[in-house]
């Protein structure tokens, strides 16, 4: 039973590791695309 729930918390850790190494490769992509004038404030 303990290696079921180690298992768990190590998968809930990668998708939140893989989730995040996402967002920041989206936000330099974004970045790179963005002019002056397309930002909002």
């Amino acid at each position: 039973m303990p290696t079921i729930a180690i298992l768990i918390q190590g998968l809930i850790w990668l998708g939140i590791f893989i989730t995040l190494v996402y967002l920041i490769v989206r936000r330099i992509k974004i970045k790179g695309t963005e002019d002056f004038e397309d930002r909002d404030n």
